[in-house]
């Protein structure tokens, strides 16, 4: 069961872009004069200095968690909306008995039906005989519609509790991906400020501005899908 949402729709309005404090950026741009002299990069890819691939390790470190995050906290409410398919099957099951038996208990008595004479009634008038039988009729048929309304009130109790569930799972995927999406932006502005100070007055200069890869840190699959999974599968912790 998904559904398809604007990925800017994930990000909280409260939030806002983590900052670079200065000491990171003075940092970052000493680590780019350094990688410079040494000539680095060695390639066009955003892997080739030793800046680079940590800021890649730190954000894919930063997902793993959030997701290991995710499945540890919904782990209960995934393993519960599981076994409510199974209840919900069940449920649907006795309502629709409930209503066929409904249907044959709201059909009238015949005539032949009416004057059906049990044990012990051979001697009672014709209209105390009726009487009894439209009674006991009358009796079943308000037993199988209260039968019936019980029925679906369980399965609306269950269709209640599976909405629950799931928003609340849904909720917590929104906030693990929009933390994810949140990072991914906060090291792409980090590397930005990193290659800025790294090809001033580099000698491959033109290269690098104009070919050199710049997807960093892109977000994972699950982070950055369009189609938000709503139950996440049921024993995955990590």
């Amino acid at each position: 069961m998904a559904f398809t949402r604007s990925q800017t729709a994930l990000f909280d309005r409260r939030y806002r872009a983590l900052r670079i404090y200065w000491p990171t950026a003075v940092r970052l741009r000493r680590q780019a004069r350094a990688d410079r002299r040494a000539g680095l990069p060695l390639g066009l890819n955003p892997g080739t200095t030793p800046v680079l691939q940590g800021l890649i390790a730190r954000h894919d470190d930063a997902c793993e968690r959030e997701r290991t995050r995710f499945h540890v906290d919904t782990g209960c409410d995934a393993v519960r909306l599981h076994q409510l398919e199974a209840e919900l099957a069940a449920a649907l099951a006795v309502l629709e008995a409930r209503a066929e038996e409904v249907a044959r208990t709201s059909v009238g008595l015949s005539a032949d039906q009416l004057d059906q004479r049990l044990m012990g009634e051979q001697d009672l008038p014709a209209a105390l005989v009726r009487q009894r039988r439209q009674r006991t009729h009358d009796g079943a048929a308000a037993a199988a519609r209260t039968a019936h309304d019980q029925a679906q009130q369980s399965l609306d109790a269950l269709l209640a509790e599976r909405a629950e569930l799931t928003a609340r799972v849904q909720h917590r995927l929104d906030v693990a991906r929009s933390r994810v999406l949140r990072l991914g932006d906060h090291m792409r502005r980090q590397a930005a400020v990193y290659r800025r100070a790294l090809i001033r007055k580099h000698p491959d200069r033109e290269a690098l501005a104009h070919d050199w890869e710049t997807d960093l840190c892109p977000a994972p699959s699950w982070a950055a899908s369009a189609d938000l999974i709503l139950v996440p599968e049921a024993g995955v912790a990590a």
